[in-house]
């Protein structure tokens, strides 16, 4: 199947998931036949809905937001910036993940713990201390779009921008050390009426040839990619104003009010899913330790997905084991992070 026939089927995906019904559905029901028929009963409702909503944006809802938006920027918020995550089992690399962050200016973090047995509680705990981490410990499967709407719900008016990342997941700015807020701000200021968050591509990595968990940090230890244009490079993560927020439907994608939604890094274009037609990281991108070590991604297929019951398997790891571009730009942050890990958190 050529990129062209991938990204048309990915779009039609795209499509069936970017609803909150659809994705009820499609979750809910396990069998295909039964939802499809279902969806396609309800279809002159999506139809009609669609259409609505193109005009409600036209006449209405994009000015709306526009003048909301303009209301917000005076405001003063407690943080410019904070980000969500949920993480099972994860320890060993959440004092590098955090660190790292709060170097591109994230100065809080709301973290869910999704029922680890490790000492992820006892790494976090000075963070606590200190106001930076705020700790929810949070029981079941799957339990990612739950801990991502409470974050939303609880905090959506302490910080003007929220970014919903995972542990393996590495925000990265062009301009080295730039604060993401900054970064975030440019891009919504130059887009059009109506956006409200900043969809972010993926950047895979892959095991740089790793067998065994490697000693030292992710950012030195693994510096071979995929192509720019490989196809699981075209996901985003978004990074957005929590008040204009419904809900998360998906990992990738929130689920906005009317009148507002999504732009691409590289030029402020709208993008009307979760991913993008093109990968330039022009701004940011978010650098995808997706796979690390062998022995690493062995440990991650007994976490389970984060978003729904289901398991990864080592298909996945060499699907996404890429390794086709040396790049070490995450070492400018290498000696920073080496020495703040060794004295302790600041």
């Amino acid at each position: 199947m050529s990129f062209k026939q991938k990204t048309f089927s990915y779009w039609i995906k795209i499509y069936c998931y970017n609803n909150d019904y659809i994705l009820l559905l499609k979750r809910k029901i396990k069998n295909s036949l039964i939802s499809n028929i279902i969806l396609f009963i309800l279809l002159p409702y999506f139809i009609l809905n669609y259409l609505f909503t193109i005009v409600y944006e036209k006449f209405h809802g994009f000015k709306k937001i526009e003048i909301f938006i303009e209301k917000e920027q005076s405001r003063n918020f407690e943080f410019e910036i904070a980000i969500v995550s949920i993480a099972k089992n994860e320890g060993l690399y959440i004092k590098e993940w955090i660190e790292y962050h709060k170097l591109v200016g994230i100065k809080k973090f709301y973290f869910y713990d999704n029922e680890s047995e490790d000492n992820t509680f006892e790494i976090l705990k000075p963070y606590i201390e200190k106001g930076i981490v705020e700790y929810s410990f949070i029981k079941g499967k799957g339990m990612q779009l739950k801990a991502y709407n409470d974050a939303i719900s609880k905090h959506k008016n302490k910080c003007r921008y929220m970014g919903f990342i995972d542990l393996d997941e590495y925000i990265m700015p062009t301009i080295p050390f730039e604060s993401i807020d900054k970064t975030i701000g440019r891009i919504l200021l130059n887009a059009g009426m109506g956006a409200a968050g900043v969809g972010i591509n993926w950047a895979l990595y892959g095991s740089s040839g790793h067998i065994s968990r490697p000693d030292g940090l992710i950012v030195e230890n693994y510096i071979n990619r995929g192509l720019n244009s490989h196809w699981g490079n075209i996901h985003i993560k978004v990074i957005c104003n929590p008040r204009l927020v419904k809900n998360y439907i998906s990992a990738h994608y929130p689920f906005y009010i009317r009148g507002a939604y999504t732009v691409r890094e590289s030029d402020g274009k709208r993008i009307f899913g979760w991913g993008t037609d093109k990968v330039l990281y022009r701004n940011i991108r978010i650098n995808h330790y997706y796979c690390k070590s062998e022995e690493d991604y062995k440990i991650k297929i007994s976490r389970g997905l984060g978003d729904r019951e289901g398991e990864y398997d080592m298909s996945q790891f060499e699907k996404y084991n890429l390794n086709d571009i040396h790049d070490e730009s995450m070492f400018v942050y290498r000696n920073r992070l080496l020495s703040i890990i060794e004295k302790g958190i600041e």
